[in-house]
């Protein structure tokens, strides 16, 4: 038999639990043979496994060597590292001849009945030794009597298993044999366990250093696992977070950082990105965040978290942030106030918080102006310059004589100087955010890149230059590319603003985010006006295949309406199709004139026009159309007609 070579032993004590005293006898001229560090070795009954594997470890084991069931009641209602001790295929052949001895039969049945972890692959064995070998894998020996009964069906001439499995299967009259571990699979687990013994000194070596590592680092570092719990974090943590590691540690990582989009984390935990960089706020300071995913053979076991502390504005005090409040240039939204339930919407914000680290301009396309302002806040409060100020200006609304001044202010400096100062002026160390980019006229696109070049206000090309520290976002609801390709849009500038860019998806794009809102305006405006009204489900597919161009604004007053002058507790889609049509007809010219114009399909037209004809008579329209008054009325609820003629 080959004798398998046992490494030198390892510092770590062992600790053997053996079901057979002679398996103790073989294991005891193992470890003296090769002077192993075993600090307990005892055969031991099944009922007695865990305070024996308990035992153990008050006796200096830091790992354990058992067999079959027993490892597993280890394994189960224990915390103590334990190795397996598995049958080869060779001793399950010799048990199998030795039964074969016993019968003096020339192809016997044999029942053999085993835990999952306890025999290496016997699939050919059967054949080979010239036996009916049935096999059934068991998880518990609680499973050994019924296992037997139905064994007992086909017949089996003998059974082979352990003490359990041979005491039942004698009482129930069947010859049985113990399979018993040999001297080369009692080596063999204690070959595995001594490179389980210094894999566990490697782990704890590395341990000790990660944590030196950790207690010493100027950034925050936290570790989570794929359950997205925290399981170690450093003194800065602690520090930065005014609580305990015994507090933090088990926690789970959102409510230790709740401001971490926790959509992203879980992408790098399911292994669908490597990495993830954002950004946080903690205790009015900005937090860069770096996670990355911990691997081993390919699979994701956890990640690290590390913060970084950002740079802060110079505009850090309350009065100063008081006066930001009291000017109207305080941002208040956050990425915490911003919820969607749709993936590309969370894309895009992973891809803000991002932004949010770096100074760089940011354009943001979308027609949802709301929405894009709590973005552009968020952006400037998850940045350094959250305590400097968030200025707003919208072109949409200015004159183009005008947009100079606005931006850069006053050339004449004989007004106060407050007065004179211009947008990009008062947001010097802070955020500026332009809605409507597009509308800047020509010679306002070349100050504003040349500033952007340079990093300073020009008031004009022949005064001196203002310093200016300000970022600049801004909104556009078309691409501004077409703006340049027809030579409305300055293409230096567009190149400056076109890297970190942003894509706002529309309210219909969102449909998750649309039945979300629309349901919270109606539960909202229900409980205000004391409404009990139902929304009927050709009710709610009717709301997600309208427009809403105007978003959350146009959902608030379309649900006003709608819930105040509905004369019906159901709310169906014939109701909802009429009060869209009445808010916002589609105006159209026509031969000079502006006229409402309703498209509606030929099926549509024709069942209108035979109604009309009949005098809205539905038992003669449907006669007519061949079909019953039932689906009729189904028809007249699809084109919303069934109000035009009701009985």
């Amino acid at each position: 038999m080959d004798t398998k070579v046992i490494a030198q032993p390892s510092s770590l004590n062992l600790g053997v639990l053996l079901p057979r005293q002679e398996m103790v006898e073989t294991a005891r001229r193992i470890i003296e043979d090769n002077q192993l560090n075993v600090v307990y070795l005892k055969h031991i009954d099944t009922i007695d496994t865990i305070s024996e594997a308990r035992a153990a470890v008050e006796a200096g084991a830091d790992l354990l060597i058992a067999r079959g069931y027993q490892a597993r009641l280890i394994e189960r209602y224990t915390n103590i590292p334990v190795v397996e001790m598995r049958l080869h295929a060779q001793e399950i052949a010799l048990v199998i001849q030795s039964a074969k001895t016993i019968l003096q039969k020339e192809r016997p049945r044999i029942a053999l009945i085993a835990f999952s972890n306890q025999i290496s692959n016997i699939s050919y064995i059967g054949n080979l030794l010239g036996v009916t070998l049935d096999v059934r894998y068991i998880e518990s020996s609680e499973e050994i009597p019924e296992t037997i009964r139905e064994m007992s069906l086909l017949s089996p001439d003998l059974f082979i298993g352990g003490d359990t499995t041979c005491t039942l299967a004698s009482q129930a009259g069947y010859p049985a044999l113990f399979y018993s571990s040999t001297e080369e699979s009692i080596r063999e687990a204690f070959h595995e366990a001594l490179q389980t013994a210094a894999a566990m000194e490697k782990d704890k070596l590395s341990s000790a250093q990660f944590e030196a590592i950790l207690d010493t680092s100027a950034n925050g570092i936290i570790r989570v696992n794929t359950s997205c719990s925290v399981i170690v974090v450093n003194k800065m943590v602690e520090e930065l977070l005014g609580r305990p590691s015994a507090e933090i540690i088990g926690a789970p990582l959102q409510e230790v950082l709740p401001q971490i989009d926790l959509n992203a984390v879980r992408q790098v935990l399911d292994g669908a990105r490597e990495d993830l960089t954002t950004s946080i706020t903690i205790r009015n300071r900005a937090w860069m965040v770096l996670m990355t995913s911990i691997r081993y053979n390919d699979t994701v076991t956890g990640a690290i978290l590390s913060l970084h502390g950002v740079s802060t504005a110079s505009l850090q005090t309350s009065a100063s942030r008081k006066e930001l409040l009291h000017s109207g240039f305080m941002a208040t939204s956050s990425f915490s106030d911003i919820t969607t339930r749709n993936k590309d919407m969370q894309d895009m914000l992973v891809n803000a918080r991002a932004y949010a680290l770096s100074d760089s301009p940011v354009l943001i396309y979308g027609s949802n102006v709301v929405e894009s302002y709590a973005i552009a806040e968020a952006i400037h409060n998850s940045s350094a310059r959250r305590g400097g100020p968030f200025v707003t200006v919208n072109l949409l609304g200015i004159d183009q004589e005008d947009q100079e001044l606005v931006l850069f202010g006053r050339k004449e400096r004989t007004e106060s100087a407050d007065r004179s100062r211009g947008a990009l002026s008062r947001a010097d160390h802070g955020t500026l955010f332009i809605i409507g980019i597009r509308k800047l006229k020509p010679s306002v696109q070349m100050l504003l890149s040349k500033t952007m070049l340079q990093g300073n206000i020009l008031r004009t090309d022949t005064q001196s230059l203002q310093a200016l520290d300000a970022r600049i976002i801004c909104l556009s609801s078309v691409d501004l590319l077409d703006q340049v390709n027809s030579g409305a849009f300055l293409p230096t500038l567009y190149y400056q603003l076109q890297g970190l860019t942003l894509k706002i998806p529309t309210l219909n794009e969102r449909p998750e985010d649309l039945a979300f809102i629309f349901d919270e305006e109606f539960t909202r405006a229900v409980r205000t006006y004391k409404r009990p009204l139902k929304l009927t489900e050709g009710g709610r597919k009717k709301i997600l295949s309208l427009q809403w161009e105007g978003n959350r604004i146009q959902l608030h007053s379309f649900v006003e309406r709608l819930v105040l002058c509905a004369k019906k507790r159901s709310v169906d889609e014939i109701y909802i199709q009429k009060t869209y049509d009445d808010l916002y007809p589609n105006i159209q010219k026509v031969e000079g004139e502006n006229r409402v114009v309703v498209y509606e399909t030929p099926e549509a037209l024709e069942l209108k026009n035979i109604l009309q004809k009949n005098g809205g008579n539905r038992a003669q329209t449907a006669e007519e159309l061949g079909i019953s008054t039932t689906t009729l009325w189904r028809k007249m609820k699809k084109y919303g007609i069934e109000a035009s003629f009701e009985s």
